[in-house]
Parts: C-alpha cells; sequence; structure tokens
C-alpha cells in the first residue's frame, strides 16, 4: 500500500516488514485517511512475526492523535500476543512539540520497542 503525502496527510507506505509514515497529519475526514491505513496494518500484523514502524511528522491535530493512538494500540496488541513490534518516533532536532508527542506516546507501551529518534 502507498498513499502520497498531501499538503494535509502523509506519505503511507506498507510493505511486508512495516510501515513508514511521513508528512504532516491533518485530513478534513480522518476517518477516509485512516480506514485504509488500519486496515493495511491489521492485513499486515496478521501475517508477520516481526514488524517495523518508522513515523515522521511534523505537525498532526487531534483527531489525527486519536488515529495515531489506536494505530499505536493495534501495534501494543500484536507486541502483546508475541510480535517483535519496533517502533521509531523520528523528529526534527529543533521541534520539541513532535519530541514531546512522541515522549508521551511512549508511555503508553509496555511490549513494543518503542524508541525516539532524532533526526
Amino acid at each position: 500500500m502507498q498513499l502520497d503525502a498531501t499538503n494535509r496527510t502523509p506519505a503511507v507506505s506498507v510493505s511486508l516488514t512495516g510501515i513508514e509514515m511521513k508528512g504532516e497529519c491533518y485530513p478534513e475526514d480522518i476517518t477516509a485517511f485512516a480506514e485504509p491505513v488500519m486496515q493495511a496494518l491489521r492485513d499486515q500484523l496478521e501475517s508477520v512475526e516481526s514488524f517495523q514502524v518508522r513515523i515522521e511528522l511534523y505537525y498532526f491535530n487531534s483527531s489525527s492523535a486519536k488515529f495515531l493512538f489506536d494505530f499505536f494500540e493495534e501495534l501494543e496488541e500484536a507486541a502483546e500476543s508475541g510480535k517483535q513490534i519496533s517502533i521509531d518516533w523520528c523528529y526534527r532536532a529543533d521541534d520539541s512539540s513532535m519530541q514531546e508527542a512522541g515522549e508521551d506516546f511512549e508511555e503508553d507501551f509496555e511490549h513494543a520497542q518503542y524508541q525516539i529518534v532524532e533526526i
């Protein structure tokens, strides 16, 4: 699955081994953006034992935060069931708000490997 970035949504690339998301995330219709991404994530998680996730967002709004919580919850559940899940939350060195957001999400992980990466 490949979604090109728009001025309101990030580029999303889903492969057999992982998912990457890069850009800004404040779609007009969060459901239209989130549903196919969540379905692709679920489909991939069913068939793999390990999965890599790289998130590089520059901005997201509150409805996208809810999507991210759901996205991360799916990953944490997969990790809890025994899959190796590795997540890199990437933020630019001068973007303290994305660093703090990454730190907030980190608190919800117990089983998945979660790293905050300065880029």
